[in-house]
């Protein structure tokens, strides 16, 4: 006979198959035979599917004008346990093409089938029949993402009409694989693309939730990973990582970003620990993530987010603990990240070496905390929507004179600048990149802008303070510099005194160094300004006697503008 799609579509009573027609097109010739004994019944059923499109993933996927020949053979089986139990039983067998095959052994003493167990292999020999369903997949190419998508739409039966029914479409199900031994070139799996993997998933149906979970070993990441879906159909799902290493190259790490700014209906709850965490090529220790999914009523409208309840990587130079919440794309909302944070550093130059920005610093230990927020991605520092505030302190360290690459926005504090434009009286203090005692200063961030007014740096040789702007995305600079050279104890006083930021540098250098006339005869004040790559700097000239700027004024006005003498 011919069997066309849209028949297969409303063979009610086979749900399965029903469910699958939805991927077929079109209509194919079979063949089938029937006979039946004491034993029970035969059947033997063939088809080329010549005619009919296949939109399946592969390696099922086929044009209408295609062959795929397939077989599928029901025979009775008479054995030893059988004959005890007085139990019915037949074998499954089914071929498609030259690579796939399957075998269930089912007991049909009932009024449907139940799989006692089964095996299925692609491109592979067919495992040992074992209580449950066994597979085993070897493919190039795989993409596991489009076929839990096929088989959540199989398992997902229709309201069933009676109890009867339901049962039936649970036997349904129990053809489907319980355990997956992959092995594959190429794996994508939540839009990334994994290779040269080998992985064991299996498939249990637990009171509340249906659990996938897998043991993986691969090019880009090796350990336990388990998905939880709830059975009810209420609440969230939930992903649970165990991992040894992971790997996120930039290519991947840019494939993820744009999975996260896709709208989605549903983020799954976290709970990750990666001991070995790679980020576009950077090593980054042990990275620990929880993370809750919940709707905040508080926005408008209202929409899920995670709520990241802890947020950790440690790595010998540093260790950095955080906490915020982040909600993907919706309608009429923003996509933003808020996160509390704080980094302690025991070497902050090793650090930024780590993270690729080379030898630009030596030592450095203390502190950088605050909140920033900046839309898109958690995994993308986006600069021109970046805000927040931070607080620095670090003690005993020494900018490098070297070339900043990554981490230009260090050539602000380095000063290396300063000698390099100008011929200055002290340019021994920076000539080799400025060795400092500490760092302090607040810095708010508005808009990729970030402005202290109360940043100082303290060494053996000068104190130095600084105030101004810095735009981190277009890389420039507004900044006004003023450096005391360290000759006596006033200087000392200057470096460690309390700058409150509600005030500033502005009255708090001006009353210092007016009280101290030796102090303001031997400090000199910079302006800076232009990119981080080619800085301006202009020295300005003050007459004796002649007061510092109010700190409060712009740099770039207050350069221009005629300060008052007391």
């Amino acid at each position: 006979g011919t069997a066309s799609a849209e028949g297969l579509r409303g063979a009610h009573e086979m749900p399965m198959l029903a469910r699958l027609a939805a991927s077929l097109q079109g209509q194919t010739p079979y063949a089938l035979q029937l006979g039946g004994g004491p034993a029970g019944l035969e059947m033997n059923f063939s088809t080329s599917w010549q005619g009919m499109a296949i939109d399946l993933p592969e390696p099922l996927r086929k044009a209408a004008d295609a062959s795929l020949p397939t077989r599928v053979q029901i025979a009775p089986v008479s054995d030893a346990a059988a004959e005890r139990t007085q139990a019915a039983r037949d074998t499954l067998r089914l071929e498609i093409g030259p690579s796939i095959q399957a075998t269930w052994l089912r007991d049909v003493s009932g009024s449907s089938p139940q799989v006692l167990r089964g095996a299925i292999a692609v491109h592979d020999p067919l495992p040992e029949l074992k209580p449950g369903v066994q597979a085993a997949v070897n493919l190039d190419r795989l993409d596991a993402d489009a076929w839990f998508a096929v088989a959540k739409a199989l398992r997902s039966a229709a309201p069933a009409a009676s109890a009867d029914e339901a049962a039936d479409h649970a036997a349904e199900s129990a053809y489907l694989p319980t355990v997956v031994n992959v092995r594959a070139r190429e794996l994508l799996a939540s839009a990334r693309r994994i290779t040269n993997v080998s992985a064991e998933l299996k498939h249990a149906a637990l009171a509340a939730d249906d659990v996938w979970s897998a043991r993986v070993r691969s090019d880009q990441l090796e350990g336990r990973i388990e998905h939880h879906t709830p059975r009810a159909g209420t609440g969230t799902a939930r992903l649970v990582a165990d991992l040894d290493r992971l790997s996120l190259p930039a290519a991947e790490a840019n494939s993820v970003t744009t999975l996260l700014d896709q709208p989605a209906a549903d983020l799954p709850a976290l709970d990750l620990v990666i001991r070995n965490f790679e980020l576009r090529d950077k090593p980054l220790g042990r990275l620990e993530l929880q993370a809750a999914s919940r709707i905040n009523n508080e926005s408008s409208p209202a929409v899920r987010e995670w709520t990241i309840s802890r947020f950790g990587i440690t790595l010998p130079e540093a260790r950095l603990t955080a906490t915020g919440r982040w909600a993907p794309p919706a309608v009429g909302a923003a996509n933003r990240m808020l996160m509390d944070f704080r980094l302690d550093l025991d070497d902050s130059g090793a650090l930024l070496e780590r993270l690729g920005m080379g030898r630009v610093m030596r030592g450095g230990k203390g502190r950088l905390e605050g909140k920033v927020s900046w839309a898109g991605s958690p995994l993308v520092l986006d600069n021109p929507s970046l805000g927040g505030q931070r607080q620095l302190s670090l003690d005993a360290g020494q900018f490098l004179n070297a070339e900043l690459g990554g981490a230009r926005l260090l050539g602000v504090l380095s000063l290396q600048s300063i000698p390099r434009r100008l011929t200055l009286d002290f340019r021994d203090l920076f000539a080799q990149g400025f060795a400092f005692d500490n760092v302090t200063g607040a810095v708010t961030i508005d808009r990729g802008v970030a402005r202290s007014n109360n940043l100082r740096m303290r060494g053996a040789s000068a104190a130095v303070l600084m105030e101004g702007s810095a735009d981190v995305a277009r890389e420039t600079q507004d900044l006004r510099v003023i450096v005391v050279p360290q000759i006596d104890a006033g200087t000392a006083a200057l470096a460690y005194a309390v700058i409150n930021p509600a005030i500033g540098l502005g009255a708090f250098v001006a009353q210092t160094l007016l009280r101290k006339p030796l102090m303001q005869a031997n400090t000199r004040e910079f302006h800076v300004s232009g990119s981080w790559d080619d800085p301006q700097v202009v020295r300005v000239e003050r007459k004796p006697g002649e007061a510092m700027p109010d700190f409060d004024t712009p740099a770039s006005e207050a350069s221009s503008a005629v300060p008052a003498a007391r």
